[in-house]
């Protein structure tokens, strides 16, 4: 009896309340338009301090306090800082098109624009990794060749892929 009572207590302190930090991203590459569009989805309260720190001052993805215009001008810099395209020798443009709430999430849509012609695509993705050590950022870019996951971490944060 008491076996049972004790195999029944193991599950209990086995659970420990360690919080997870991951953001998923997908990427769509649109050879025939010349596009990389991004869809980012991250866990509010984690957006908003790696955005406070950023910023240096407390944000809240709330349009009452600060205008939706500052808001999603902050998250454009903040996107372009922490996500970046490492393929192309010159400069792509950039588009953050916009952001939305989710339940407890925040999803970020963002695009480069006219890419240029390349056998390779490489990027950087450290969104959060500068508050939270043991962010895990996944990323699926879809290409017509099909999909591919990747893993950025604090000591990953690069990937490639052949075109």
């Amino acid at each position: 009896m008491r076996f049972l009572f004790f195999l029944c207590l193991v599950p209990l302190f086995s659970a420990s309340t360690h919080k997870y930090y991951v953001s998923t991203t997908d990427m769509f590459f649109k050879p025939e338009q010349n596009q990389l569009q991004l869809v980012v989805r991250v866990f509010t309260d984690d957006y908003t301090a790696s955005l406070s720190r950023f910023t240096s001052s407390e944000i809240k993805l709330d349009p009452d306090q600060l205008s939706e215009t500052v808001l999603s001008e902050h998250m454009s810099v903040y996107f372009q800082q922490h996500f970046q395209l490492k393929s192309p020798a010159s400069p792509v443009p950039f588009s953050f098109v916009g952001w939305a709430y989710k339940q407890d999430q925040t999803i970020l849509y963002a695009s480069f624009d006219s890419l240029p012609k390349m056998t390779e695509l490489g990027w950087s993705n450290t969104f959060l990794m500068d508050v939270f050590p043991d962010q895990k950022n996944i990323v699926v870019l879809t290409t017509p060749k099909g999909k591919k996951s990747y893993l950025h971490t604090r000591d990953r944060i690069f990937a490639k892929f052949s075109l």
